[in-house]
């Protein structure tokens, strides 16, 4: 994974810093992506307060017979991401399948801050793509967390195309949708084209992170990606390996809601 050389962080009240993590995942390796993971950020200048955000299933990437890899909850894989975290002071968003006490296995967004060992929030995978409905079971209730001051959506992969699940996060009061992906190459014009429809839909900022490289079944070209509520892309990770600082304006999202009330006219009918 090359990693980008890190700026300062702005942080205030407007302002949330993300670390985007657009990486080339080995196949069913999570020793070897924990590894690359930590050797990208040991060689940035990383300050205190941010998001880092990694793509969907990190630890294995995207398989359907992922159940001999599924961890326990507060499994090796969890703990080791979240010691990263307070090493560094971050919160976090991991992308991983999680193994229930019922047995059941779910594709998870899983939410951190330093200062709690456990996730402060998981959120299951509701719309599991295709084949991967024979190895998961879909989750039941979107969900949002906040951190430093904003609102937060976080949403996995095929989610994207079901707009219904960005107006229930909405409904939540989201500010900032984050879509966590290993969405291949053959579709992926329909990543970028999403992307814009939900943030200019819902008058949010929309983060999309994707996986990069390859694995047996499939190619992928990043394209990870942050769009303003306006449905401008305001920055683009390219097709390669890498962590990208992205600054987060709330004031543009507030202000653009208050000026054109899309939002509020939608949020009055439900």
């Amino acid at each position: 994974m090359r990693a980008v050389r890190s700026v300062n962080f702005t942080i205030n009240m407007a302002i949330i810093s993300t670390l985007l993590v657009q990486s080339e995942i080995l196949w069913k390796n999570p020793g070897g992506n924990l590894d690359s993971l930590e050797s990208a950020l040991d060689s940035l200048n990383v300050p205190r307060g941010g998001l880092l955000v990694v793509p969907e299933m990190f630890p294995t990437g995207f398989t359907d017979d992922i159940a001999d890899f599924a961890e326990p909850l507060g499994g090796p894989w969890e703990k080791a991401f979240h010691t990263l975290l307070c090493r560094y002071r971050l919160a976090g968003l991991l992308g991983m399948v999680r193994r229930h006490p019922d047995e059941a296995l779910y594709n998870e967004s899983l939410f951190f801050e330093p200062t709690h060992s456990e996730p402060i929030l998981a959120y299951q995978k509701i719309r599991p793509f295709c084949g991967e409905k024979s190895a998961v079971r879909p989750g039941s209730e979107v969900r949002t967390f906040e951190y430093q001051g904003a609102t937060f959506c976080p949403l996995i992969c095929y989610d994207l195309r079901f707009p219904e699940l960005f107006r229930a996060g909405l409904s939540q009061g989201a500010e900032v949708f984050i879509v966590i992906a290993s969405w291949p190459m053959k579709r992926h014009a329909h990543w970028e084209l999403l992307l814009q429809a939900r943030a200019i839909e819902n008058q949010a900022i929309v983060i999309g992170v994707n996986r990069c490289g390859s694995d047996p079944h499939h190619d992928y070209v990043g394209g990870t990606m942050v769009v303003n509520p306006h449905g401008e892309v305001i920055f683009h990770a390219g097709d390669q390996a890498s962590i990208q600082q992205v600054d987060l304006d709330l004031d543009e999202v507030r202000e653009w809601r208050l000026e054109f009330p899309a939002v509020s006219d939608y949020l009055q009918h439900v």
